[in-house]
């Protein structure tokens, strides 16, 4: 066995192991097994790559992703790009390259960075906004939408900004003023295409009562946008956008274009700057825009507003189920298989706009016979952010921006990936402290080590306390309770003569997903041939689990009073029952009823009069 632990070594050899072996693709519809369908908001690539703060929901999917495919689930965990709209544009503007080439560099370092890490998306799944068999089915959407009256053209005044030079959404603006730019927007009458999702407002409220396992306060978000929800503007002046397929005739009117004649792909030119008119780049491209009608054959201009960055992103996680498929959105069979996504995991700044468009969208689908349920995302949770050691929100105007590619290379991918999930509870904001990776880096040094240990010992209860302690926290997202609890768990291991190779190869594959490059290496030099990711989840064996009761301190004020013995998992309403009937804390209170009552779980119950 290598004596050493060097995650430089160890890691990139696994990640093209497990890529060469086709580890975490996806079996298609025709498994046997149970589905978990495991989704990512997917990232918006843009010229600076991650920093520390976007991996941590990514990671969070990978550890809950790697948990069920080891407990017997066809794990669907893919990843793409929401790559159309301003920000690609406006960068490309700055940098003086045309946005195709921005977006697919953009992508390329995302990509790097995300293999870095070592997660463990299927690849062969991956989708892009920009690619034209991707937007075909866009642009089938709407033009559904269209023939069924949901889409309409408008001269109203709209949201204009004049630094970006579009016309926005009510959504698009943060206190008057563009959320891209910052400038304030203008009220200008601007030709447009809206869709009426407000005929969908009521459903979109009354199904949230249904999404039983989304947080209440995105729910309540969401009732109190829908509340002022107003028909979704549907298309921008700019150029790096899904054309929005429709051929304006002076005979026939408006006319979409026919199925057959998907994609109308954007064309490529040399000028994709805003023209300052209120019209797309697109109007200036004649031989683009002048086309046949296909009603009458007579003369025809195509349309050359843009769809919003929204448009794309509304229905991704469909495509995943099927990314290949040239003959329909998603093939009906396999979206049955798939659907609905089992877990979602996606910042709070998604929780209206991107989640209500992507509802409606949904519903909309549901309707016309596409899919098969009317919701898509069962399971939603929201990473608290990870802000700057200055405790502002990392940016590259403040200089405090901490690269995840210098993590890695000082303390390993593994050292990384357990330091973003222990760094506290995954939906509080919590600030970055580099030097917390020494501590993740030193715990992983000390398993690489107890691997000497091995050898004729009874199995340790503690193991089977933390394999069911484990199990149950990633599942319910708290995955700095995990890392603690496997820490408790080596230090007793480090104190023991010797280690069941049984012991020590369960400590493995709980650890595996949040440390799958180190406990790869470990578990191959064991001599198991298959991959640790592949593994069967280790079973809990009852017997060996014998709690003791704990105790708790009971306070009055804060001055010790009494105690009490409670079973584990007593609930925080019997301890405070059990308490408050005690004789000497009654006979304290003497009547009164407590102020307050602070409960920490397990050690300590004071009672404030």
């Amino acid at each position: 066995m290598a004596e050493i632990y060097d995650p430089k070594k160890i890691e990139k050899k696994w990640q093209e192991t497990w890529e060469k072996e086709g580890v975490y693709d996806t079996q298609d519809t025709t498994s046997a097994l149970p589905k978990k369908y495991v989704l990512d908001m997917y990232p918006y690539p843009s010229g600076e790559g991650l920093h520390v703060g976007h991996p941590k929901g990514y990671i969070a999917t990978d550890v809950y992703s790697r948990m069920s495919r080891m407990q017997g689930f066809n794990v669907l965990h893919p990843m793409g790009f929401d790559a159309f709209g301003l920000p690609a544009e406006q960068f490309a503007i700055k940098n003086k390259i045309h946005p195709r080439v921005a977006v697919e560099k953009n992508i390329a370092r995302y990509k790097e960075q995300l293999k870095m890490i070592g997660l463990d998306y299927d690849w062969l799944r991956e989708v892009n906004t920009t690619d034209p068999e991707y937007y075909k089915w866009t642009q089938w959407a709407f033009l559904k939408m269209f023939e069924a009256g949901l889409v309409y053209e408008s001269h109203e005044p709209i949201n204009w900004c004049p630094s970006c030079q579009t016309g926005l959404a009510n959504e698009d603006l943060e206190d008057g003023k563009c959320e891209r730019c910052g400038s304030v927007v203008e009220q200008k009458p601007i030709r447009q295409w809206v869709i009426k999702i407000t005929k969908y407002k009521d459903r979109l409220v009354k199904d949230l009562d249904t999404l039983d396992k989304w947080p209440q306060s995105v729910k309540t978000s969401q009732k109190n946008w829908l509340d002022n929800l107003h028909d979704w503007v549907f298309s921008r002046q700019r150029y790096w956008g899904e054309p929005i397929p429709l051929i304006h005739c002076s005979k026939c009117g408006v006319v979409a274009v026919p199925e057959k004649d998907l994609p109308v792909k954007l064309p490529e030119v040399a000028n994709y700057e805003p023209t300052g008119t209120g019209e797309s780049p697109l109007a200036n491209i004649s031989e683009w825009v002048n086309v046949s009608c296909p009603k009458c054959g007579g003369e025809g201009k195509r349309e050359t507003n843009t769809m919003p960055q929204w448009a794309g992103s509304s229905w991704y996680y469909l495509r995943y189920m099927d990314p290949k498929n040239p003959e329909a959105l998603v093939d009906s069979e396999k979206e049955k298989y798939f659907a609905p996504v089992d877990v979602y995991v996606g910042g709070m700044e998604h929780a209206t706009r991107h989640l209500i468009y992507a509802r409606f969208w949904h519903k909309f689908l549901y309707d016309i016979g596409v899919v098969s349920t009317i919701e898509p995302f069962t399971e939603l949770h929201n990473p608290g952010l990870i802000l700057a050691d200055d405790g502002r929100k990392m940016s590259k105007r403040w200089g405090n921006v901490v690269n995840p590619d210098e993590m890695v290379d000082r303390f390993g991918a593994d050292a990384f990936r357990l330091y973003e999930m222990f760094m506290g509870p995954f939906d509080q904001t919590v600030v970055w402290n580099t030097d917390g990776l020494v501590g993740t880096r030193r715990f992983l040094e000390r398993v690489w080590k107890l691997k000497e240990k091995i050898g004729e010992s009874d199995s340790n209860a503690l193991i089977h306390k933390t394999i069911k302690k484990v199990t149950e926290d990633i599942g319910n997202f708290k995955f700095n309770t995990c890392v603690s609890d496997m820490m408790i768990l080596v230090n007793t291991l480090e104190k023991e003569n010797s280690i069941s190779k049984s012991d020590f190869n369960n400590l493995l594959q709980i650890l595996a997903p949040f440390a799958p490059h180190m406990t790869e290496e470990l578990w191959r030099e064991l001599g198991e041939k298959e991959s640790i990711h592949l593994s069967e989840w280790p079973k809990v064996d009852a017997s060996k689990i014998k709690d003791e009761k704990v105790k708790i301190v009971i306070q009055v004020n804060g001055k010790l009073r009494d105690e009490i013995e409670i079973e584990p998992g007593t609930s925080e309403e019997d301890v405070k029952t059990e308490a408050l009937a005690r004789e000497k804390i009654v006979a304290i209170l003497a009547g009164t009823t407590p102020k307050k009552i602070i409960y920490v779980e397990g050690r300590i119950l004071n009672i404030v009069i």
